[in-house]
C-alpha cells in the first residue's frame, strides 16, 4: 500500500468487551464470532489490541465497535482505527483527534505490539496486500478479519493487482494460501468476510470446536455467477443474475452467446433406439408395477372387494416404510406434464426479476432455504397459517415475464393444485379406512382427517393448512465433494409437520430423493438410505410419490409411519449421472387451524395447537 491511502488515521483506547449479540454494528455476524472465538481464549492479564484497517466512521458495518465500545468493562481494549476516505474520516474526528501518516507509522507510532490481539481489514479493493505488508512488516495479530471478493469461486486464487486505484478484491482462496504460509488457520466466514486465527492458538483451543477447516466446509459462494454449456453450444448462466455491486444492471445471458442460435446442436447425439432409451423404459416399466393402484377410491365404478385390497395394500406400504407410490388417481398425464414445464420455467429459465416480482412482505417462500434451490409457495388456495409457508395469490408480473408466459403458468398450476387436492382426499379415506380395519380403536383419532374427504362443502383445495410448493433443485456448490470425500444435502433429513405429502418430480438428475429404509429411525447419521423414484416422464396415468407426515402418524398411534428424507446431491465425477436441474411439485397437506384433534392418549387440541407444539419440540431439539 503506498502512505497516501493511510494519511488519516486516530487512536481509541477504551475498557471493552465483545458483545454477545451477533450483530451490534457488523453486517454478517461478525460481533458474534469474534465474541466466541476470543471467549475460548484465555483471559488476558492486559488490555486486548485491535486494529481496524477500513473504519469508515468508527461504527457503522465495524466490526470493532462492540469491542472498543461496550459498556461491558470486565475486560479492556485499545485500538487503532484508520480510515482513508476524508468524508468517512470526519466523522471520525468527533471521537478522537487524528493522526496523519502512513500504516506502519501509524502501528509503529501508537506503539501497537506486534502480538496485538485482533485486526478487521475491510478496504475494498487492496486488502491481500495490507494482509501481506502486516505479515512482512512482523505483526502477528491473534485474530485476522479481513474482507474477500464474495462472488469468486472457493477454488480460485485471485490477487487483485497492488494498487490503491484498483478496486476488485482478492479471493477467499488466495487469502488462505496467504495465511496458511503465515502459520494461520480458517475458522469461520461470513458472506464477505474470513476469520483466521493464529494455528497454535487454534490447536489449543478451537480445534474442538471447528474440526472442519477447508474451505469447503466453512464457506459457500451464495453471490457467484457461474457459466455452463449445453450440448448444443448454448451457453447459460447459473447464480447471480446481476451485477453485484450495480445493481441497476442485469447480466445478459443472450449476450454471452458465442455459436449462432441457427448452428446449434449436439454433433454426437445419439440414435433414437440408444441402449440408455431402454434401460429408462425397463426401470419406469418396474417402477409402474410397484404403484399401488387407488382407482377404486377415485371413481365410483369399481369391481367389488377392490377398496379392501386397495387400502390393506397401502396401509401394508405405508406401515413398513411411510411412503407408497400411487397410480390410477384419474389426474390427466397432459396436466402433470405441463405444470412440471411450466415450474421448471419459473424456477430454472425465468430471469430472477420475475421470481421476484411474485413476493410480498409474506415472502412466499418456505422457512428453510437450502443451497441450490428456489423454493415457491402455492400460488393458489386461500391465505393462513401453514406449518412453514404463508399463502400467496400474487402471481408473477406479466410485464416482467411475459403475458402469454404468465397465463400458462397460472393456468397449469392451478389446474395441478385442484386436481390433486382431489386426489389427497381420496388417498385420505384409503389411509384411514386402511387404518381402522386394523385397529377400530384409532377411528375417533383419526375423524378429524375423514373429515375433508366427506364435507363436501369444504374441499381440501381450500384448506388453510395444505399448500402446494415448486421445488426447484440446481447443481452447485454441495455437489462438489469436500475436502473428506461427502457432500451435503441439499435438504437435510427431516419429517414433514402435516398429514400427507403428495410429491411429484422430474428426471433431473442433479438431486435424489432417499427415504431411511428404517421407517423408525429417528437418527439420520446412523440411517440407511434408499432412493426414491419416479418415471422419466409422467404417462397418462401418472404415479405420484405419498408419503405420511407427523400428524397422521401421532393420530394413528404410530401404525403408519412418519419417515426420516431427505433431498441429496449427485455428484458432478460420476459420468453417468446427468447435471439436469430437478423440478419437484410438492402438495402439504394439513387441517384446518380450528380442526379438533383427539389424540390416542385422549388428549384434545386444535390442529393449530397441535402444530406449534410439534414445531417447537423439533425447534427445542435442534437447540440440543
Amino acid at each position: 500500500m503506498t502512505p497516501a491511502v493511510f494519511e488519516d488515521a486516530m487512536v481509541w483506547s477504551s475498557t471493552a468487551a465483545p458483545n454477545s449479540a451477533r450483530n451490534r454494528t457488523s453486517q454478517h455476524g461478525e460481533d458474534g464470532i469474534i465474541g466466541r472465538i476470543f471467549s475460548l481464549f484465555p483471559q488476558s492479564p492486559t488490555p486486548r489490541f485491535c486494529v481496524d484497517v477500513g473504519a469508515w466512521d468508527g461504527k457503522h458495518l465495524s466490526n470493532t465497535y462492540s469491542l472498543l465500545c461496550s459498556e461491558d468493562p470486565s475486560m479492556k481494549w485499545k485500538g487503532v482505527l484508520i480510515e482513508a476516505d476524508r468524508e468517512r474520516f470526519d466523522e471520525l474526528r468527533a471521537l478522537h483527534s487524528p493522526i496523519n501518516s502512513s500504516l506502519p507509522k501509524i502501528l509503529q507510532r501508537n506503539s501497537v505490539p506486534k502480538d496485538l490481539d485482533f485486526i478487521s481489514i475491510d478496504v475494498d479493493g487492496t486488502d491481500y496486500w495490507l494482509l501481506h505488508d502486516l505479515f512482512d512488516a512482523g505483526w502477528r495479530p491473534k485474530v485476522v478479519l479481513i474482507e474477500f471478493n464474495p462472488t469468486m469461486p472457493i477454488d480460485l486464487v485471485y490477487i487483485q493487482p497492488r494498487s490503491d486505484r484498483v478496486r476488485h478484491g482478492s479471493s477467499l482462496s488466495a487469502l488462505v494460501e496467504l495465511a496458511n504460509k503465515k502459520g494461520y488457520t480458517l475458522v469461520e466466514t461470513t458472506l464477505f468476510n474470513a476469520f483466521f486465527v493464529m494455528n497454535e492458538l487454534y490447536e489449543d483451543h478451537l480445534a474442538d470446536e471447528v474440526h472442519d477447516t477447508s474451505i469447503e466446509a466453512l464457506h459457500e459462494v451464495t453471490t457467484g455467477t457461474e457459466l455452463y454449456q449445453l450440448y448444443d453450444g448454448t451457453v447459460k448462466l447459473h447464480g447471480c443474475k446481476r451485477m453485484l455491486w450495480h445493481r441497476s444492471y442485469a447480466i445478459d445471458e443472450t449476450k454471452l452467446q458465442m455459436v449462432p442460435s441457427s448452428e446449434r446442436g449436439f454433433p454426437f447425439a445419439p440414435s433414437s433406439n440408444d441402449e440408455s432409451i431402454h434401460q429408462d423404459d425397463s426401470r419406469d416399466e418396474q417402477i409402474r408395477a410397484s404403484a399401488i393402484n387407488i382407482a377404486s377410491y377415485c371413481t365410483d365404478d369399481f369391481e367389488d372387494g377392490a377398496r379392501e385390497k386397495c387400502r390393506a395394500k397401502l396401509y401394508e406400504t405405508l406401515m413398513t416404510s411411510g411412503f407408497a407410490l400411487i397410480r390410477g388417481t384419474g389426474m390427466s398425464g397432459s396436466t402433470c406434464r405441463d405444470c412440471l414445464r411450466s415450474a421448471k420455467s419459473f424456477l430454472h429459465e425465468a430471469d430472477e426479476a420475475v421470481r421476484r416480482s411474485t413476493l410480498t412482505k409474506d415472502r412466499a417462500r418456505r422457512g428453510y432455504s437450502p443451497i441450490c434451490t428456489e423454493n415457491f409457495a402455492s400460488l393458489v388456495g386461500k391465505k393462513g397459517p401453514n406449518d412453514l409457508v404463508k399463502k400467496t395469490n400474487v402471481w408473477p408480473d406479466a410485464t416482467v415475464w411475459g403475458e402469454k408466459e404468465v397465463e400458462f403458468f397460472k393456468t397449469s398450476i392451478g389446474d395441478y393444485y385442484c386436481g390433486l387436492c382431489k386426489v389427497a382426499e381420496s388417498v385420505l379415506q384409503a389411509i384411514c379406512e386402511g387404518i381402522t380395519a386394523n385397529d377400530p380403536k384409532l377411528k375417533k383419532p383419526l375423524e378429524a382427517i375423514v373429515k375433508p374427504c366427506n364435507d363436501s362443502n369444504k374441499p381440501l383445495s381450500e384448506s388453510h393448512t395444505s399448500i402446494l410448493t415448486l421445488l426447484g433443485y440446481q447443481p452447485g456448490t454441495r455437489h462438489k465433494r469436500g475436502s473428506k470425500g461427502f457432500m451435503k444435502p441439499l435438504v437435510a433429513a427431516h419429517t414433514d409437520v402435516g398429514v400427507i405429502t403428495v410429491l411429484l418430480f422430474d428426471s433431473g438428475e442433479c438431486a435424489s430423493l432417499q427415504r431411511a429404509e428404517d421407517a423408525s429411525s429417528a437418527d439420520p447419521e446412523n440411517s440407511t438410505w434408499l432412493d426414491v423414484d419416479l418415471p422419466s416422464i409422467p404417462a397418462d396415468d401418472p404415479i405420484f410419490v405419498v408419503n405420511v407426515a407427523d400428524c397422521l402418524s401421532e393420530l394413528s398411534a404410530g401404525a403408519v409411519r412418519s419417515t426420516l428424507h431427505r433431498v441429496v446431491p449427485r455428484p458432478f465425477g460420476d459420468s453417468k449421472i446427468c447435471r439436469a436441474v430437478r423440478t419437484c411439485l410438492a402438495l402439504f397437506v394439513g387441517l384446518e387451524p380450528n380442526d379438533c384433534l383427539t389424540l390416542p392418549s385422549g388428549e384434545n387440541m386444535t390442529y393449530e395447537e397441535w402444530r406449534k407444539k410439534r414445531i417447537a419440540k423439533a425447534t427445542s431439539a435442534m437447540k440440543e
